[in-house]
């Protein structure tokens, strides 16, 4: 008997240890920090994002490997619009799958449009990904009463101060067809922004998608070439005027709005 007690020890000692499921709220949560109002209207709160050790979570375009965050405020009152104004983000994973986002705690902006002059009642769904050596779906709900004046935030401040840099540098955009729509070749003239900097083409039609560009630079001259596809769509066309290109490298990013034919 004692000789069977032994066996089943070491059987147990043998097996491998389930891992353990990991609750989204010991990886993530999310604050609102009031905020202040402007003399024109506009309500400049934030989400302060706060992350476990070794954890990250996306930008708002989150590359070809990452998960892209969604925002709901339709719950909320007293307003018209929310905008993110999202702060400079990192880049991680390797060249050929390259994901944008945070690997740290961070504070996102919210450039938020009143009604009146009274309180807002923001009321927000947020879907998220955050990530380490698994991925989880994060799904975070935000509530909180914004002041009809409030006051100044100095992190809300130097967070809208790190904002990818927004310049006037010379930019035109081909456009060619491509094997699933249309292929767009970027010509940009802009100072390096680091090692390793990646393009980030986008659109404000969602049903419009820009692929992860390719990206090759020679002194000032960058060229991004990427894939533009229309989601349920038989026909695409782009309006250059509207196209945000971002350049993201290691040293910070800067950001031009339209580009030339």
């Amino acid at each position: 008997m004692p000789r069977l007690l032994a066996i089943l020890v070491l059987l147990l000692l043998a097996a491998p240890l389930r891992a353990q499921p990991v609750a989204v709220s010991d990886v993530l949560s999310v604050e609102v920090l009031p905020g202040w109002r402007e003399a024109d209207g506009r309500h400049l709160a934030g989400l302060r994002v706060q992350l476990r050790p070794g954890w990250k979570t996306y930008w708002r375009n989150a590359g070809a490997t990452g998960i892209a965050p969604q925002m709901d405020w339709r719950g909320s009152r007293g307003l018209r619009s929310v905008t993110p104004l999202w702060p400079t983000p990192t880049l991680f994973g390797p060249a050929e799958a390259r994901s944008i986002g945070y690997t740290s705690d961070f504070i996102l902006p919210l450039e938020i449009v009143a009604t009146g002059s009274g309180p807002v009642q923001l009321r927000g769904i947020l879907d998220l990904g955050v990530c380490a050596d698994i991925c989880l779906p994060a799904r975070v709900t935000v509530r909180a009463q914004l002041p009809a004046a409030g006051r100044h935030d100095p992190a809300i401040a130097a967070a809208l101060a790190d904002r990818p840099r927004r310049v006037e540098a010379p930019a035109r955009c081909r456009l060619s067809p491509g094997a699933d729509g249309l292929t767009l070749t970027g010509d940009l003239d802009v100072a390096p922004q680091g090692r390793a900097e990646t393009v980030v083409f986008e659109l404000p039609d969602p049903s419009v998608w820009i692929t992860d560009a390719d990206v090759a630079r020679q002194g000032r001259r960058l060229e991004a070439r990427a894939e533009v596809i229309a989601r349920g769509r038989a026909g695409l066309s782009v309006d250059r005027s509207r196209l945000r290109i971002t350049v993201i490298g290691d040293r910070g990013a800067v950001e031009i709005l339209g580009c030339t034919g």
